[in-house]
């Protein structure tokens, strides 16, 4: 008879999570195993390679994500659209936690797995920033692109340089990114 699960595999794969974002990439199954109670050769047993684990650790993430999504309001307009990023703005308030993120980041592009799985959280987050975007003087899937980039690109610059509170600096960001949206373009003459 096979021995009971004291620990369930979600709250394994949380504990593994939090250490694979505080130590990235090169973190061990040793690591986890000091965090979780369970022995490395347990992790194996019950979620295969350190890959495998990894990958059914970023798939948790992503059910996390969307459920963030789901419960952040469905208002339209420059609030809703910052209070979602707001939303899913990391936690880290520290440089190096977040550079840990970005060295993910890397694992996100080379590895096929978590590729699909950066591409649903990009395209979760893509179709919940159109569906809260106040009208704008350009297509709705074109601004949630720039929305997008404006909003990496900040948490890249608050790594770089923290200035106050991460999601502060995020917001301000997007803030302006909308005041200068509303501009009126001009035509060359």
């Amino acid at each position: 008879m096979p021995r009971r699960k004291l620990r369930s595999d979600d709250d394994v794969l949380d504990q593994a999570a939090a250490v694979m974002q505080r130590l990235g990439p090169d973190f061990t199954l040793a690591d986890v195993s000091r965090v979780s109670g369970l022995s490395p050769a347990t992790l194996v047993q019950r979620f295969g390679d350190k890959r495998r684990l990894v990958v059914r650790a970023a798939a948790r993430g992503n059910d996390r994500f969307v459920a963030a999504l789901a419960e952040a309001p469905r208002a339209t307009g420059v609030d809703a659209v910052i209070d979602l990023f707001w939303t899913v703005t990391p936690s880290e308030q520290e440089q190096a936690a977040l550079a840990e993120q970005l060295h993910w980041l890397r694992d996100d592009v080379r590895d096929p797995d978590l590729n699909v799985l950066a591409r649903e959280r990009r395209a979760r987050l893509h179709a919940a920033v159109v569906e809260r975007l106040p009208p704008l003087p350009i297509q709705a899937d074109r601004a949630a692109r720039l929305l997008e980039a404006q909003w990496r690109g900040a948490l890249l610059q608050w790594g770089l340089e923290p200035k106050g509170a991460l999601a502060d600096y995020v917001a301000d960001s997007l803030t302006d990114w909308f005041s200068l949206a509303s501009l009126p373009s001009s035509s060359p003459a």
